[in-house]
């Protein structure tokens, strides 16, 4: 059986020391260089059914990890998953992620209604078998992102003075919600200031309540 792929672009660089990654690998009503537009609940019957497999590039002989959870919501179909570190694959998927040398998620998929609106082809059912990381991007809007635990982050930024992860973990998640870039930046550079002074001496999870409160709005 040949499937259809879709590419989705990482957005963020970043990847827990416990192979989780998580994102989107495919976002709603934007028409992507393939001239296709998925619409909302087109994943929803073959989610019902189905759970992906996850694949580095397509290729059925290298499972590099396993899919937790996969979700529509309002944006797209949402991700999370976790690389088997202890497989030579798995490990190099890890580590060309890490370093940001790939580009993205890419869905392998059959189109089972569709209907063209203009020169646009919407996708409004589709069997979805399995997600793939993969070197080449069609869908700029999507991908991986906010893949580290924000506890970890926390401890780290804490330990070594480095606020950048925990600075890009707080931006993605922020825009991941729906905030402009320009606000999410400025509340991810809050970071290291929530964490001066006396709140070095607080608990990740006191730490991570007092950043998550400075930018409730």
């Amino acid at each position: 059986m040949e499937l259809e792929t879709k590419f989705a672009a990482i957005e963020t660089e970043a990847v827990t020391e416990t192979g989780l990654i998580s994102g989107y690998a495919s976002r709603f009503n934007i028409e992507d260089q393939g001239g296709d537009i998925v619409t909302a609940g087109a994943y929803l019957k073959s989610l019902s059914v189905r759970h992906p497999l996850m694949f580095w590039s397509h290729n059925i002989d290298q499972p590099i990890g396993k899919w937790l959870k996969v979700e529509e919501d309002t944006t797209g179909l949402r991700v999370e998953g976790q690389l088997a570190l202890s497989t030579v694959k798995g490990r190099e998927t890890y580590d060309l992620l890490k370093m940001g040398a790939l580009k993205g998620l890419s869905i392998g998929y059959r189109t089972l209604k569709s209907e063209l609106q203009g020169t646009a082809r919407l996708l409004k059912e589709v069997a979805l078998y399995e997600i793939s990381v993969t070197p080449l991007p069609m869908q700029e809007e999507a991908g991986i992102d906010a893949i580290k635990n924000i506890g970890e982050l926390i401890s780290a930024a804490k330990s070594n003075g480095d606020f950048t992860p925990l600075k890009r973990a707080v931006e993605s998640a922020m825009r991941d919600a729906g905030f402009p870039a320009w606000l999410a930046k400025a509340q991810a550079a809050l970071a290291p200031q929530i964490l001066s002074d006396g709140q070095r001496d607080a608990s990740a999870s006191e730490t991570a309540r007092l950043i998550k409160d400075s930018f409730k709005l």
